[in-house]
């Protein structure tokens, strides 16, 4: 017991340390060398808890995924009394201001790609799933078809993201954090208009 809760601990630290890297100087400095030199252990440390670079790789962007799902969430339960415009618009900007305020550990979630033949852990799928579920509550009391929720969830969060990411990589001009702003505000402001609209012309 005692050496599953050292193993645990070392893990933690290992990871912690990684992320701070990562957030730092990007995806790239993410080495097992330099973040044994960080942590303090041996190469061969990394390779024992996560088995490679890449399961290190997921272990942070678990915690970025954790993170941001809190930001979200909280801003999600803050604007649940608020039409649904608005409550989708406050989740997109909390989105965008994670993506903006921790950017490299934002972008490593998403370039990060694992070999062909390896799966990408569940847990690591549950907790995006965890992110789109607070927009599936979001939208709950407009779409009420569970599969068709789900749906929508994933086009607003992709157009949400597609700007973000754009944006950020700079290839929408090198917005503006207020312009950026109000790009999003305008999509998220269109589709609740179009989903209040579709959902309204729908038979009863």
């Amino acid at each position: 017991m005692a050496d599953a809760s050292y193993r645990e601990g070392l893990r933690g630290e290992i990871v912690a340390k990684a992320g701070v890297v990562l957030e730092r100087e990007g995806l790239e400095a993410v080495q097992a060398r330099r973040i044994a030199r960080e942590a303090g252990c041996a190469v061969g440390t990394i390779y024992n808890l996560f088995d490679d670079i890449d399961g290190l790789v997921i272990a942070v962007n678990a915690t970025t995924l954790a993170l941001l799902g809190a930001a979200v969430g909280a801003a999600g339960q803050s604007l649940v009394a608020l039409p649904l415009g608005a409550r989708l618009t406050g989740l997109a900007l909390a989105y965008m201001q994670f993506a903006v305020d921790h950017q490299r550990r934002w972008e490593a979630v998403f370039k990060h790609r694992l070999p062909a033949d390896r799966a990408v852990p569940s847990s690591y799928l549950e907790d995006q799933l965890r992110l789109l579920a607070v927009i599936e509550a979001a939208i709950a009391d407009t779409v009420a078809d569970p599969s068709q929720r789900a749906a929508t969830a994933r086009a607003l969060f992709g157009a949400v993201h597609g700007i973000v990411a754009l944006a950020l990589d700079n290839r929408l001009g090198g917005l503006l954090k207020s312009e950026l702003e109000t790009q999003v505000r305008l999509i998220v402001e269109l589709a609740a208009r179009g989903l209040v609209e579709c959902q309204s012309a729908r038979p009863s």
